[in-house]
């Protein structure tokens, strides 16, 4: 099945998570917000939250400076 992920089309298979996407693609969970079809998916969420063909997903880093 394909995703959006970041603006990006990505193959994944059928009955993916979005922890086991963001694993795929070696995506740091510790800092991340994650977007699915334009709403925020509690962390919580992630290892649960199936993905179907078609989705659209954005993932920021949160980045501390100063």
């Amino acid at each position: 099945m394909r995703v959006t992920l970041n603006g990006e089309t990505r193959e994944c298979p059928e009955g993916t998570t979005i922890e086991r996407l963001l694993d795929l693609y070696k995506i740091d969970k510790s800092r991340i917000a994650v977007e699915l079809n334009l709403h925020i998916v509690p962390r919580k969420e992630l290892s649960a939250r199936m993905l179907r063909d078609a989705d659209v997903l954005e993932v920021v880093t949160f980045v501390g400076g100063g």
